[in-house]
């Protein structure tokens, strides 16, 4: 019998779902198996298989998948249940269709135990086993096996679909963040849900890894109670301290917590690495606000060395003249002041590069 730690090791590591369907062809003495799962609405999925000839399943999707009788019977199972396909294999529409004449009975094809796993609006997931000549169909009792682990099935594979979701939005999160910032995902007591692969090395913190004793958990947890940021330093590697601020923002309940394991992040942490400069778009703003090409130097100039008086000698030009190209932005931008600049300057911070 499938072990159940088996299942939910391959929940959490989609390499292992293979593996896992061979123990479940085996298990039910078939002759192959699939677990697919694939969510329309936002074009994700995954497929593990085991035991199926290549040639058949690529002859499946591109000639017999419009012909396949027996779908509708499948689509048509309650989410959860188990049935087999060889009563309706017995029937004469179904050996007379081009599908079996074809497709199933040059395979041999015998019997068919399926379930659907998840079966909601745009989100669909089944498991299918394969039985072939000289097998005999399916029994009962093996529908009644696989019942008692579909629960564990249909966590595993949200589990997993959760996974493919999380791996995308946080390429897209650390894409966004850059080097200069970087993301991590709690849970409630301050364990490491998800972090920031960059991050990961650099506090030498993964998944799993408690933070609550630590600096840097003391201040992460100061940040979620005020609401506010709060700034760190922290060892690292090197022996110097690394200057971090840390902002830490609620999350939303995961609405599908009635599958999963375990407890979700209940706060996303940014985390700017304050020893890296801000890079400013100067060249966007200098469009926004229609700033000359000589005006752009001086705006840039003021914003990286902070030193109004020593723009005309940094630019070639004279002190009064820099003056006068300033007091233009400032008229430009709708601010009174260096400071009011500088204020605009930082709102235009892109996204920092490695």
């Amino acid at each position: 019998m499938i072990a159940i730690e088996d299942i939910y090791d391959a929940a959490f590591d989609r390499g292992r779902f293979p593996t896992l369907v061979e123990q479940l062809v085996r298990a039910f003495g078939a002759k192959a198996g699939w677990v697919a799962w694939y969510d329309s609405n936002r074009n994700e999925g995954f497929q593990a298989e085991f035991g199926s000839d290549p040639r058949w399943l690529q002859s499946y999707v591109e000639t017999y998948a419009p012909h396949d009788i027996l779908r509708p019977h499948l689509e048509a199972m309650p989410e959860g249940h188990c049935e087999n396909a060889w009563p309706h294999l017995q029937t004469q529409e179904v050996r007379e269709s081009l599908f079996y004449r074809e497709y199933l009975a040059p395979q041999g094809v015998v019997d068919n135990l399926a379930v659907n796993l998840i079966k909601r609006p745009g989100i669909n997931a089944n498991l299918a086993l394969l039985r072939v000549e000289p097998m005999a169909p399916f029994e009962p009792a093996d529908s009644r096996r696989l019942s008692t682990l579909v629960p564990h099935l249909r966590r595993a594979v949200y589990i997993q679909s959760h996974l493919v979701r999380a791996a995308d939005q946080a390429s897209g999160a650390h894409a966004l963040a850059g080097a200069g910032s970087m993301y991590l995902l709690l849970s409630a007591d301050l364990t490491v849900a998800e972090i920031d692969p960059q991050l990961s090395k650099m506090l030498r913190l993964r998944p799993g890894d408690a933070l609550a004793e630590g600096r840097l958990g003391k201040a992460i947890q100061r940040a979620i109670d005020r609401q506010e940021p709060v700034a760190i330093e922290v060892p690292v590697e090197s022996g110097s301290g690394l200057p971090l601020l840390c902002e830490a923002r609620p999350l939303e309940p995961n609405r599908f917590g009635d599958l999963s394991a375990g407890p979700g992040p209940t706060h996303a942490v940014h985390i700017t690495l304050l020893s890296r400069p801000r890079s400013i778009a100067y060249e966007a703003m200098a469009a926004l606000y229609r700033l000359t090409p000589t005006e752009l130097k001086v705006l840039r100039d003021a914003i990286e060395h902070g030193d109004l008086a020593g723009i005309g000698e940094r630019q070639g030009m004279a002190p009064a003249t820099a003056r006068t190209h300033l007091h233009r932005i400032y008229d430009k931008t709708g601010v009174r002041s260096f400071a009011g600049l500088a204020n605009l300057a930082h709102r235009f911070g892109r996204l920092a590069r490695e």
